[in-house]
């Protein structure tokens, strides 16, 4: 029979054994839960660098997704939508696409196993110490740019606040007094934000980084990018424009301080420039709509919707052709847009705040010429415009010159030919019947002998700029002599080469203004 002590004694040992034993299985079981996870820059980094890296690096990765930073890995992959670790699970497309035929064998079960824990984890950069590991994922709540901007960016602003940033880190915005170095261990800002301004720099909230103009990555903000809707239409080339608009078309901007008075106060701004989107604008918070002039041309959608990120098309803005519009394709008149009015070949002059015609240059030669020569370029415009035999043709010679682009007779898809001038020169009545010119004095009509040639206006033989083409040579009742470069006739005009008669600099002058011009004896 056991004493009492000796009983009482050995239920205190087995409770102490009880109980210690029962604390070796409690943290035994807490360290399996709480073992660390894996993190990107230790643990999978050095995995994706060598298994991924030879195809998801630099500007042509595939898929166009990159290995090369945490960011990078954490964007979307090639056409998803979703991030490449989310979901937190073997349906994120990071551990999907290690299952296709093309990469089944890029890396291990092992390595697998840690993606996957990795991924499980909400893909840490790193193992927290001071910061946790969730304020470099900006998808987080934790992530460093929702927390300075709830907190009115503060930290990042106020040498005084508890929470400063500059007391750790390089690149900050404020230091406090008597810091004069960055904690040991701890990454400058602008490690990340190295693009011109650091910190402060445009594209380090609204942009990508390299882009300082919204929309940021929507992979990358769960915002969708900072409330993107049609900003890379409006921000950036795009079909419709050759250039983006500057900010200050629809937000007004920041003083060198950048974040101050309307900026960066968590409200979006808009306070639009009438000298950009026109008189009178407005936008609708509670509809997102723009009433703008950039839209409203008489089209189809004069007043579209911010988020709506349909693209935009000619009929919408304005009519294709807008309503009581001249006749002739839209081509005809307009030098960046298809002869059907429905795409843009070019985009320089559209959304410039002008209807241009032609090049834009204001001139005759911005619809039917070339830099500053207003000449058509078909082959008879030509010849006429720089002629072997006399001065240049003044278009009013065949046209009637339009005092202004709207002018009656212009823009109304027609040549109109009206001959006067040098044309009708000798009582001539030149007639134009859509091929061929008739009875013009230029060649010879009101001459002793007719003409034998009649021009036909694409004829580019040259038969028609030959001497005997408006008169003989010599004409009837002329001097005997044929030799035309006499000197005591016509022996400064005409010059000879050979058998062949070509008209000089100073017979041109003289030869064919509607009189005959012979030298006084």
């Amino acid at each position: 029979m056991r004493r009492k002590g000796a009983a009482t004694r050995s239920r205190r040992w087995i409770a102490t054994v009880t109980t210690t034993t029962l604390c070796f299985a409690a943290c035994a079981e807490e360290r399996s839960v709480e073992a660390p996870p894996p993190v990107f820059d230790r643990d999978v980094a050095p995995v994706l660098d060598r298994a991924c890296a030879p195809c998801h690096t630099g500007e042509a990765a595939a898929a166009g997704w990159r290995v090369t930073t945490y960011l990078d890995v954490m964007t979307c992959m090639g056409t998803s939508s979703m991030p490449a670790v989310r979901p937190r699970d073997a349906a994120s497309p990071i551990l999907r696409v290690l299952d296709t035929e093309s990469h089944r064998d890029l890396i291990g079960a092992q390595e697998r196993t840690l993606l996957a824990a990795w991924v499980a984890a909400g893909a840490p950069a790193f193992r927290g110490i001071v910061h946790p590991a969730d304020i470099a994922d900006p998808r987080s709540a934790g992530w460093h740019g929702k927390v300075l901007r709830d907190q009115r960016w503060r930290p990042m602003l106020d040498a005084n606040d508890s929470n400063v940033c500059g007391r750790c880190h390089e690149g900050s915005a404020a230091r406090p007094p008597g810091v004069t170095s960055a904690a040991p261990g701890a990454p400058a800002c602008t490690s990340c934000h190295d693009q011109p301004g650091g910190v402060l720099a445009c594209g380090t909230c609204h942009g990508n980084g390299k882009v300082s103009l919204a929309p940021g990555d929507a992979c990358l903000f769960a915002d969708g990018g900072f409330r993107a809707g049609a900003h890379a239409a409006h921000t950036s080339a795009a079909a419709t424009a050759e250039g983006g608009l500057p900010c200050s078309a629809c937000h007004p901007l920041p003083g060198d301080e950048v974040m101050s008075g309307l900026h960066g106060n968590g409200g979006v701004e808009v306070v639009f420039d009438e000298r950009i989107v026109g008189p009178h604008p407005s936008y609708d918070r509670s509809t997102g709509v723009c009433a703008v002039a950039c839209h409203d041309r008489g089209g189809q959608r004069p007043r579209p919707t911010w988020n709506d990120t349909t693209a935009m098309r000619c009929g919408d803005c304005h009519g294709a052709p807008p309503a009581r519009h001249y006749p002739g394709t839209c081509d005809s008149c307009h030098a960046e847009v298809d002869p059907k009015g429905s795409e843009l070949t070019a985009r320089t002059l559209h959304l410039n705040g002008r209807v241009d015609l032609g090049d834009g240059s204001g001139t005759c030669a911005a619809c039917h010429g070339a830099a500053n020569d207003g000449w058509p370029k078909t082959p008879s415009h030509a010849v006429h415009a720089t002629p072997t035999v006399t001065t240049p043709t003044a278009c009013g010679a065949c046209h009637v010159v339009p005092s202004a682009v709207k002018a009656a007779g212009h823009l109304d898809g027609v040549a109109q030919v009206a001959f006067s001038g040098r044309a009708a020169d000798r009582g001539a009545r030149p007639t134009w019947d859509g091929t061929s010119c008739q009875s013009v004095a230029c060649h010879g009509a009101g001459l002793v002998d007719p003409p034998p040639v009649v021009p036909v206006w694409d004829d580019t033989s040259g038969a028609a700029r030959a001497c005997e083409a408006c008169h003989r040579l010599p004409p009837t009742g002329h001097t005997a002599s044929g030799s035309c470069d006499r000197a005591e006739c016509h022996g400064s005009e005409v010059v000879r080469s050979g058998s062949v008669l070509n008209i000089s600099e100073t017979g041109k002058l003289v030869h064919i203004n509607g009189t005959i011009d012979v030298r006084p004896p």
